[in-house]
């Protein structure tokens, strides 16, 4: 009954709720996932559209990675001949534990060991759309782990479902599950130390919940980026054990008013526990991850992974 409430709610959030913290102005959902044709992606599986998220402005991705398609497994591929071009990275399910799976961009496998991006998305959105623009900005520099939630609007085929967190506890767990499957299947390639967390609307708030939840977690963690969402969620006790586990630098990047009032609060307890924090607004772009604030995104994450050099491309 409590889960039913909640899926109802959220729907409703979807289609109403222009500009609020579960919403915004556009739809993820009724976007395409650019970057392969319609029958391409039938081909490799990948759904062909994706429906009912109101978490960011209607996608207008470029069509540059061509070699993302979706796939259902992993295969190791040789380093290129000297003087060949690189390859590029490419698409993969990962099966996670009790919950559904993720959606993983894989560099080539060409003996660099690389680190990871964790990517959470907002209420209704697929894990399909950011992981193809968290490609866009870090290329094949590391691995980028979308995780899915759970199907927000079941009765509608796969590919048309949006997706959502149901509670931070919930995707405290999905993190951890998604940690254990991403280490067995990827083993020495993958460095899982100090990886990125970068959440957007929904994913944001309930994802950096989930980091403050156990130590253990956020420990895992040596960059938090937030788009939109979990900006208030922050104390000076909160900050001062961030830094202690681990964690470099943090990162706020606003589109709403409400995002960035939030901000401001919690910029004073950042900077009173020594915590390195960046906050980014663009004025009027709205409850989004691309345009204005996407180019700010792009910076942000830059200023997070600096002095990393393990994310050099």
């Amino acid at each position: 009954m409590r889960r039913a409430a909640l899926l109802v709610a959220l729907a409703g959030c979807v289609v109403a709720c222009a500009g609020a913290a579960c919403g915004g102005t556009g739809s993820e959902a009724r976007g395409r996932v650019p970057g392969r044709s319609e029958a391409g992606r039938r081909a490799q599986g990948a759904p062909a559209t994706v429906r009912g998220d109101a978490s960011a402005a209607q996608l207008e991705l470029s069509t540059a990675s061509s070699a993302s398609a979706l796939a259902g497994t992993s295969s190791a591929q040789p380093a290129p001949p000297h003087g060949a071009a690189p390859e590029r990275s490419t698409w993969a399910l990962l099966p996670v534990e009790g919950f559904e799976s993720a959606v993983v961009v894989e560099p080539p496998d060409d003996g660099r060991v690389r680190p990871l991006v964790v990517v959470t998305h907002g209420a209704g959105g697929r894990p399909e759309a950011h992981c193809e623009r968290w490609e866009e900005i870090v290329g094949s520099s590391a691995f980028i782990a979308c995780t899915r939630g759970r199907g927000m609007n079941t009765h509608l085929p796969e590919p048309e479902r949006g997706y959502f967190y149901d509670g931070h506890h919930e995707l405290g767990r999905e993190l951890d599950e998604s940690f254990v499957a991403l280490e067995r299947r990827y083993g020495a390639r993958l460095d899982t130390r100090a990886a990125i967390f970068a959440g957007y609307s929904q994913g944001a708030a309930m994802g950096i919940l989930a980091l403050h939840e156990k130590p253990e977690r956020a420990a895992r963690f040596g960059g938090v980026l937030l788009v939109e969402g979990g900006t208030g969620d922050w104390n000076v006790a909160l900050s001062e054990r961030m830094l202690r586990l681990g964690v470099r630098r943090v990162a706020f990047v606003c589109g709403q008013a409400s995002c960035i009032d939030a901000a401001q609060t919690s910029k004073p307890w950042l900077a009173r526990a020594g915590l390195p924090l960046r906050v980014d607004y663009a004025r009027g772009a709205g409850h989004t991850y691309r345009g204005a604030v996407g180019q700010l995104v792009e910076q942000a994450y830059a200023w997070v992974i600096e002095g990393d050099t393990r994310f050099e491309r």
